[in-house]
């Protein structure tokens, strides 16, 4: 029974020194979405958005009024099919079923020489908090867009979402 006792004795210790958000921090627990998508590239084109929207994720509903923090875990592409020129894609972001005029560069440049293929590959950041702030409103659209001589390219890209979760709050 002492042992009990000892043990209530510490953990109230505990989480008076502590404060509350030391115990919120112990109590977060994080959620991982993963997308996809194909982009089939062409020269000096912009591709069609991909619309990407949180709420397609059942965690991301059940705890939407709870998440402390959205981070991008990661952006990889590879290059599956060239069988144009050498140049470069970059990718672009908005706001959801924004327009693309007003799109911002958030990473790339991604080179490539004629015929040339790629494993998965991290992306090279221009601009990550923009991109990170677009999600973590909930949604956004990104483009892929080249530039060279024919380019004609499939690039599969992948998405690592964290969603940090207080299920207390």
């Amino acid at each position: 029974m002492k042992k009990r006792g000892l043990l209530f004795v510490s953990l109230l210790l505990f989480f008076l020194m502590s404060g509350c958000e030391a115990v919120k921090d112990a109590t977060d627990v994080e959620y991982t979405i993963y997308y996809s998508h194909i982009y089939t590239v062409n020269e000096n084109l912009t591709t069609y958005p991909y619309n990407i929207d949180l709420e397609d994720s059942e965690d991301y509903r059940k705890y939407k009024g709870h998440i402390r923090n959205t981070e991008i875990e990661y952006v990889r592409y590879s290059i599956t099919s060239n069988t144009g020129g050498g140049g470069k894609v970059d990718l672009y972001a908005n706001f959801y079923g924004g327009p693309f005029a007003t799109a911002t560069k958030v990473a790339g440049p991604i080179s490539f020489s004629a015929g040339e293929l790629r494993g998965v590959t991290d992306v090279v950041w221009v601009n990550k908090g923009y991109f990170e702030s677009l999600l973590s409103v909930g949604e956004l659209s990104v483009w892929a867009v080249a530039e060279g001589t024919n380019v004609q390219l499939i690039l599969p890209v992948e998405l690592k979402v964290k969603l940090t979760v207080s299920p207390f709050e």
